[in-house]
């Protein structure tokens, strides 16, 4: 992993870097940010990998990645995808069904204790 350019963006309380790497694949970007955070001294939740690119037949890699100083500058300057909107909004539905469930349990076996005094 080489570091060809570092800029220490002050103002988003970030480093955009571009580093080069050279693997036998494309690299996944969660290798990436598992190495980036090794390297850098970070936690791999604020390190957003912004393009991966590589030339046809070359084992080289170009990465240009965002290295956030805290996740509340992150959650701020960085917009959610479409698929991570629909990931959350699922999970809310998930536990709002659960939620359901179970004060309805709690409704039915109040009345099962009721029946049982009667």
């Amino acid at each position: 992993m080489n570091l060809i350019n570092e800029f220490d963006n002050k103002l988003l309380h970030r480093k955009e870097v571009v580093i080069s790497l050279t693997k036998e694949k494309t690299p996944s970007k969660i290798e990436i940010t598992e190495e980036i955070a090794k390297n850098f001294k970070s936690s791999g939740e604020n390190i957003i990998i912004e393009k991966i690119s590589g030339k046809f037949g070359k084992k080289e890699f170009t990465i240009h990645a965002k290295i956030y100083n805290d996740t509340q500058s992150k959650e701020k300057y960085e917009t959610i995808t479409r698929k991570e909107k629909k990931k959350i909004r699922e999970e809310s539905k998930k536990a709002e069904e659960e939620k359901k469930k179970a004060q309805e349990n709690t409704k039915k076996e109040e009345l099962k204790q009721e029946e049982a005094v009667e």
